[in-house]
């Protein structure tokens, strides 16, 4: 039965979902035209050039790099409508400012474009144009017209082969994939200033990054902008799709300086030979990244109503209640890779709805606010923002005499692949659920796990 008060909320939702409606119908739509490929095709045919790719751009090996453009490419990808494609974004080595958007999702950037990036918006300009490009589905479209020009056919259904083979496509700068009309260069640019919009970056930008990247380039440029003709009303066209979009966030992301130490790195890649790298052998490195290891000296933190130890070469950051401890390279793009972050968490008196999955066994589960209850909704708020973490195990522990918990979680890493994180829980008299959240890529486990640990055995709460 819906009580009065049940109704009058589906009656305040329903008229919240009327009044948002208007602002979602003005977003331009995307329409992809007409395509002899369907979209699993697209991604066909973009991994077949992945092949030459490999074989004819170098590309950094440097895993820093590696994962703040993957990181940075993919916070735009989420946002972006249409088919979900399998995003990849890879940096090859070259000075001269280029990128290439293949169709199917896998996008190269070039040394020399990440480093005219003044800041990091100026480059998610970019990757959000190229991701335009693909999931409009540029590059295929225009297969199909040279295709359907030069067999005198427009049948439904094609095979990648046969396409690849009579149009001989390829990544040679004047492949019919790469090079784009203006109306395609409109499309891109519309579709970027939704996906920048959603992310929080300020689409305004987007017209004067490329003119400062044309007028700066002096002829190294040259290639990407005779492939991506300049719109004459760019800046009108973006103004145009903001005002549907309404107003900007209140906080708009600024610049990151996981850039400029990426820049940094690139930088110093294109000085060396690849037989000068510092491999993984070494025993100064994590898995051939510039993340030094946890060094075995420790040193005190102390806050306001605890304290710990860890270790002397990472950096403490406070913001408001929350503390990460990170070494150099740990954070990729504002989010942790390698460290631990540690903050309070208020559980609601009654937990949540549904089966509580940390309860311990043989524990009753009541209205009273638990240590299992408020470390299921931890978790449960957790997930919000981060999808695919999953419950791998928890045990009890203590943590300064006080009953605690160690929850292991897999999730995606900001670098590629998954990660391990170990979340440890105590909830205090007062109410508040205290966390440490130690975080590391799941190749490094085994070398920070027992950092994480030592900095638990220290932890006293005052």
């Amino acid at each position: 039965m819906i009580t009065k008060k049940a109704k009058s909320l589906v009656v305040v939702l329903g008229a919240l979902l009327v009044m948002g409606a208007p602002i979602l119908a003005d977003r331009t739509p995307l329409r992809t035209g007409w395509n002899l490929f369907t979209t699993q095709q697209d991604v066909e045919l973009g991994r077949a050039l992945v092949q030459e790719a490999e074989n004819s751009l170098t590309f950094s090996d440097n895993e820093y790099a590696h994962g703040y453009i993957n990181a940075l490419g993919n916070q735009l990808a989420v946002h972006a409508p249409g088919y979900k494609y399998p995003y990849e974004f890879r940096i090859f080595m070259d000075p001269a400012i280029n990128s290439m958007a293949l169709p199917g999702g896998v996008i190269y950037v070039s040394s020399g474009l990440v480093m005219a990036a003044q800041t990091e918006p100026q480059l998610a300009m970019v990757l959000a144009h190229q991701i335009g490009h693909v999931v409009a589905r540029h590059g295929t479209q225009q297969a199909s017209r040279a295709y359907a020009d030069e067999t005198n056919t427009n049948r439904g259904r094609v095979a990648v082969t046969d396409v690849t083979a009579t149009l001989n496509l390829g990544l040679d700068p004047d492949s019919v994939l790469l090079k784009y009309s203006t109306e395609a260069e409109q499309q891109a640019d519309v579709i970027a200033t939704q996906m920048l919009y959603d992310a929080r970056f300020d689409p305004k930008q987007l017209p004067t990054v490329f003119q400062r990247l044309a007028t700066q380039t002096r002829g190294l440029g040259e290639e990407f902008f005779n492939n991506h003709p300049a719109p004459l009303n760019r800046a009108v066209m973006v103004r145009r799709e903001l005002q549907n979009l309404g107003p900007l966030p209140s906080v708009l992301r600024g610049d990151s300086p996981d850039l400029h130490t990426t820049q940094r790195y690139l930088r110093d890649d294109s000085t060396i030979s690849p037989g000068d790298r510092i491999s993984s052998s070494s025993g100064d490195r994590i898995s051939n990244s510039n993340v030094p290891l946890p060094s075995s000296r420790m040193v005190s933190y102390d806050g306001p109503d605890f304290g710990f130890r860890y270790p002397d070469n990472w950096r403490v950051t406070e913001e408001g209640e929350t503390v990460t401890i990170a070494p150099n390279g740990g954070t990729v793009s504002g989010s942790l890779a390698y460290g631990m972050t540690t903050s309070t968490f208020q559980p609601r008196s009654r937990g949540f709805f549904g089966q509580n999955s940390l309860t311990v066994p043989g524990q009753r589960s009541t209205g009273i606010t638990t240590l299992s209850t408020a470390t299921d909704q931890l978790i449960e708020d957790l997930r919000l923002s981060n999808p695919n973490m999953r419950v791998v195990r928890t045990d009890q522990r203590r943590i300064d005499s006080q009953s605690a918990l160690v929850t292991e979680l897999s999730n995606d890493s900001p670098i590629g692949g998954r990660e391990v994180n170990r979340l440890f829980t105590v909830l205090r008299s007062n109410g508040l659920l205290y966390y440490f959240l130690g975080v590391v890529p799941q190749r490094d486990a085994n070398r920070y796990n027992p950092v994480f640990e030592q900095i638990m055995n220290s932890v006293r709460f005052y």
